[in-house]
Formats: structure tokens, C-alpha cells, sequence
């Protein structure tokens, strides 16, 4: 199982006008467990943070929180995954695109 997401990244050129900076595929997918993968659409180091600049930081390895700032990903679960409990010190978000998940 991989997932398989289109990311779709705006950012503003040298003059200040809005451009497309990353359309395609997200390049990073991670297999935390058995039946579980994940990307990364975008992470922020700090908060608030600093959009300015075009790297594309989302390909920076990061773990289940950063400390610091924030990260969006997309995670993808097959039906009778093991459960993960965890805690974070983070404000987390979790956004059901199909099917059903127990907390």
C-alpha cells in the first residue's frame, strides 16, 4: 500500500505575484507499520511561520511531531491496522476522507 496524493503548493514570485511553486505527486512516502503509510504535504519549523522563500519543505525528515512548528500530512490506514496509541505535545488534526476510524 502507498498513498498517493497531489500537492498542490502557491507561493509568490520575485515581484510579488501568486505562482504555482509545486504541482505533482508528493515525493516522500513513509511506512510507519504493517497496513499504514503516510506523506508529508508541508511542515513549518517555526510558529508563526515564515512563508516566504520556494524550498519545498516537505521532504524534510521529520518524526511524529515538530516540536517547533507544524506538519500536515496524509496518512492512509488498510482496514484492521494495529492501533497506535500516542501522545503528542502538538495540536493535531485528523481529516476522513473515506471509510470510518475508532479513537
Amino acid at each position: 500500500m502507498t498513498v498517493k496524493v497531489r500537492r498542490v503548493v502557491t507561493g509568490h514570485d520575485a515581484k510579488g505575484k501568486a505562482v504555482v511553486l509545486f504541482d505533482g505527486p508528493t515525493s516522500t512516502v513513509v511506512s510507519g507499520r504493517q497496513g499504514q503509510s503516510g506523506t508529508v504535504l508541508w511542515q513549518t519549523s517555526e510558529f508563526p511561520a515564515d512563508n516566504d522563500g520556494s524550498a519545498d519543505l516537505s521532504g524534510i525528515p521529520v518524526k511524529t511531531v515538530n516540536p517547533k512548528g507544524t506538519v500536515f500530512r496524509v496518512v492512509e490506514f488498510e482496514a484492521g491496522v494495529a492501533q497506535r496509541i500516542h501522545r503528542t505535545d502538538s495540536i493535531d488534526y485528523a481529516v476522513i476522507i473515506s471509510g470510518e476510524i475508532e479513537m
